[in-house]
C-alpha cells in the first residue's frame, strides 16, 4: 500500500512561500523585459524621428507625413467639423507636406486605443480631455478639469497656455511620448440630462448616471450619491434608451450632436464642468517635423479651439430653442449648492493647488 506523504504545516508553509517567491521573481523578470522592450521601441521611434528631422533641416526638404485624426465623437460634432477645417489650413500652409485623414465615431477604437498608438510613435492625433490625459504621467491635469474651476472660456484659454500647464504638457511628453497640441477646445459648460430634473444635488441620490471611468468624474459625482455607470460615449444613446443609465452629462452642443435628448427629455443647467478638451499627438512624430511646420500645427490647433469656444457660446440659445421644440424641458440648478456638494473634490489634492490654478487662469 502506498501512503501519501504529508508535509508538516510549517514545512508546507515554507514550501508555498518558496514557490510564491519564485513565481513573483519570474513575473518581475517578465514585466521588466516587457518594459525594457517597450522603452526601447519608444526610444528607437524617437531617435528615428529626430534623425529624420535633422536630415530634413539640413537639406531644406521637409518629410511628407499623413496624420490620422481620431475622435469618438460623430462627424456631426462641431469639434470634428472644426478639426477638418484645421487640417485643411495646415495642409495648405505647408504646401501639402502635412496631410490628414479623419476617423470620427471611434473608427480607430476608444480614446485610450488611439492614445496608445500615438505613444508608440504613430502619427495619430486624438481628441481627449485634460483629466483623461492625467492618467498618462501628468496627474495634475485631472485637477484643472475639476468642478467649477474656470468661469468661462476666456479663463480657460489663459490657463490652457499658462506656464503652469506648459509644465504639465512637458511632463506628459516625457513620461508617455504624447504631446499636447491644444487643450483649449471648450465646447461650453456641461449640464445634466436625464429622465428627471436635478435642480438640487440631493436629487441625484441613487440615479444611474453615465460616468466615464476617469478620476475627475468619479471624485465629482460619487459624493453626490449617483450610481456611477461606465458607458462609452458612442454607446450612451442606446444605454439611455434601454434604461442602462437614466442620466448623463454633456455640453448642449454635444447633446445635439449625440442626440441623447431623444431618449432623455429633462436637462438641468448645472454648468458643473468646463472641460479642457483638445488634441494630442505623438511627441516623436511631431518632433520629426521641421520647426516651421511644427509651429503651424500648434498655431492652427489653438485657433481651432478658439473658434470652437466662440461658436459654442453662439449656438447655446439656438440649441435650447431647438430642444424645446423637440419636447425637452430645461431646469435651473442651485449652483451654489452644487459647488458646496462637490467641494470634496479638492480633498484629493495638495493644499493650495486650487489657488495656484485659479491664479494661472486669471492672470493678466
Amino acid at each position: 500500500m502506498v501512503r501519501e506523504k504529508r508535509l508538516r504545516p510549517e514545512t508546507l508553509a515554507r514550501h508555498c512561500q518558496s514557490k510564491l517567491a519564485i513565481e513573483q521573481s519570474k513575473n518581475r523578470e517578465k514585466t521588466m523585459k516587457k518594459t525594457s522592450i517597450a522603452q526601447g521601441m519608444r526610444h528607437s521611434l524617437a531617435a528615428t524621428a529626430a534623425i529624420s528631422a535633422i536630415l530634413a533641416a539640413g537639406t531644406g526638404v521637409a518629410q511628407d507625413i499623413t496624420f490620422r485624426i481620431a475622435s469618438v465623437n460623430p462627424p456631426t460634432a462641431l469639434s470634428v467639423q472644426l478639426a477638418e477645417q484645421v487640417a485643411e489650413r495646415i495642409t495648405e500652409r505647408t504646401d501639402g507636406r502635412i496631410a490628414f485623414q479623419m476617423f470620427p465615431s471611434a473608427q480607430l477604437g476608444t480614446t485610450a486605443d488611439s492614445l496608445e498608438q500615438a505613444s508608440q510613435g504613430l502619427p495619430v492625433i486624438t481628441f481627449t480631455s485634460a483629466s483623461f490625459m492625467s492618467q498618462f504621467g501628468a496627474p495634475q491635469l485631472a485637477a484643472v478639469d475639476g468642478p467649477f474651476v474656470v468661469d468661462n472660456a476666456e479663463e480657460g484659454e489663459t490657463l490652457a497656455f499658462s506656464d503652469l500647464m506648459s509644465g504639465y504638457y512637458d511632463q506628459l511628453a516625457e513620461t508617455s511620448g504624447v504631446r499636447v497640441l491644444a487643450l483649449n477646445w471648450f465646447d461650453g459648460p456641461r449640464h445634466m440630462i436625464g429622465s428627471e430634473a436635478y435642480s438640487e444635488p440631493t436629487d441625484l441620490e441613487g440615479v444611474k448616471m453615465r460616468v466615464p471611468s476617469v478620476e475627475t468624474w468619479l471624485n465629482t459625482f460619487e459624493p453626490l450619491g449617483v450610481v456611477a455607470t461606465t458607458v462609452e460615449a458612442a454607446e450612451t444613446y442606446s444605454a439611455l434608451a434601454q434604461g442602462v443609465v437614466t442620466a448623463a452629462e454633456a455640453p448642449l452642443t454635444g447633446l445635439r450632436a449625440s442626440r441623447w435628448y431623444e431618449n432623455a427629455k429633462q436637462i438641468t443647467l448645472t454648468g458643473h464642468f468646463n472641460l479642457f478638451l483638445g488634441w494630442v499627438t505623438s511627441e516623436s512624430a511631431l518632433a520629426g517635423l521641421p520647426d516651421a511646420d511644427r509651429a503651424i500645427m500648434m498655431e492652427e490647433f489653438r485657433k481651432g479651439g478658439q473658434d470652437l469656444a466662440a461658436q459654442s457660446v453662439e449656438l447655446d440659445q439656438e440649441v435650447i430653442a431647438e430642444f424645446e421644440a423637440a419636447g425637452v424641458t430645461f431646469h435651473e440648478a442651485d449652483r451654489d449648492a452644487y459647488r458646496e456638494a462637490t467641494a470634496s473634490f479638492w480633498d484629493h489634492w495638495p493644499d493650495g493647488l486650487y489657488e495656484q490654478i485659479r491664479s494661472a487662469a486669471t492672470a493678466e
